[in-house]
């Protein structure tokens, strides 16, 4: 009778590793005035999100606590450049009445903003976005390397703000 229970037992360990794990996306007001989650990440409708959000003058602060509206919606604004993978897009049930775009944390993470981003504390990863000539990218990094890359094109020229990561 264990040997039918231990295959249960497994499946049941590694869901709750995977639990506990972080993911990171980027986060925008859409022009329908709803709030967007893109993450490579696949999600769980009522899952937690922690996000950069815009304060009254324009800057972002963080963060605010929202979860999942939903089940994934069809994108294509976003692109894994890191790894090429299926970006996936989830509404969020916050709102804010300015455009924005900012970072997102998934899962309950002990998150701190800094100079540059967000760090997940336990985890020692920090979360920066910046500006290419036509777009803003989302690089997370751990311990030294690179572990995403998503980009978001704005369709129109912005000043840029970081050097691109070498290939």
């Amino acid at each position: 009778m264990g040997i039918k229970i231990l295959p249960l037992v497994l499946a049941v360990l590694s869901t709750s590793s995977f639990a506990s794990g972080y993911g990171e996306g980027l986060v925008r007001r859409g022009a329908d005035g709803e709030t967007y989650l893109y993450t490579t990440d696949t999600l769980k409708s009522g899952e937690e999100v922690q996000m950069q959000y815009p304060k009254e003058n324009g800057d972002l602060a963080c963060c605010e606590t929202t979860s999942l509206d939903g089940k994934p919606l069809p994108q294509t604004d976003v692109i894994d450049t890191l790894h090429e993978t299926d970006v996936h897009a989830y509404k969020l049930k916050t709102r804010h009445a300015m455009p924005f775009v900012g970072i997102a944390v998934v899962g309950a993470a002990a998150v701190t903003p800094t100079s540059s981003g967000l760090e997940i504390n336990d985890q020692r990863e920090l979360i920066k976005t910046c500006f290419s000539q036509e777009g803003v990218h989302l690089f997370s990094s751990k311990d030294g390397g690179l572990q995403a890359h998503l980009y978001f094109s704005l369709g129109y020229d912005v000043t840029p703000t970081c050097e691109l990561p070498k290939s």
